[in-house]
């Protein structure tokens, strides 16, 4: 992570403490909302799943407001043919919790068929309601999804083989 992106995640830390008793409803709609953002409900399940004034962060874009962000994936899971998340793994540390997850998806852009699978990690928090207050993701965002495009994706898998 950037400096510009660990700033406002640890502004994020200090204004979102996390409630431990929301966790075990959040990730249930958690697991709900995103287990196929191509659904048509993916925009009432992000409503439901998210609070009011959020931290969220997909390493693609930032948001502090739930409005925003169910704009935001009801056109991504527009774009999409089909998508899959699979949460491989849970870890808890007091209002903290950790998914692990793999991630698949098919679209088209630019006149091709882009099949992406990739991995990630979620740090969340949640509020007393079992909404999400705080989402952080770690996943390679260049290898997960820019690789796939023409021209981009050229440019990101170049420089990757030469890390």
């Amino acid at each position: 992570m950037s400096d510009s992106t660990i700033e406002p995640y640890e502004q994020a830390l200090e204004r979102f403490p996390g409630a431990e008793n929301g966790i075990e409803r959040g990730l249930v709609a958690f697991d709900e909302a995103f287990g196929n953002l191509a659904d048509p409900r993916v925009a009432e399940r992000m409503d439901a799943l998210y609070a009011e004034s959020i931290f969220f962060n997909d390493t693609l874009k930032t948001f502090e407001h739930r409005d925003d962000l169910v704009r935001y994936m009801k056109k991504t899971g527009a774009s999409l043919d089909s998508s899959t998340v699979e949460i491989q793994q849970v870890l808890r540390d007091g209002p903290d919790v950790f998914v692990r997850w793999t991630m698949e998806f098919h679209t088209r852009a630019a006149g091709r068929d882009i099949h992406s699978r990739s991995i990630g990690m979620t740090h969340l928090r949640f509020d007393e309601q079992g909404q999400v207050v705080l989402h952080q993701d770690f996943w390679d965002s260049g290898h997960g999804l820019y690789a796939h495009l023409p021209v981009v994706g050229f440019m990101v898998r170049r420089v990757h083989d030469r890390l």
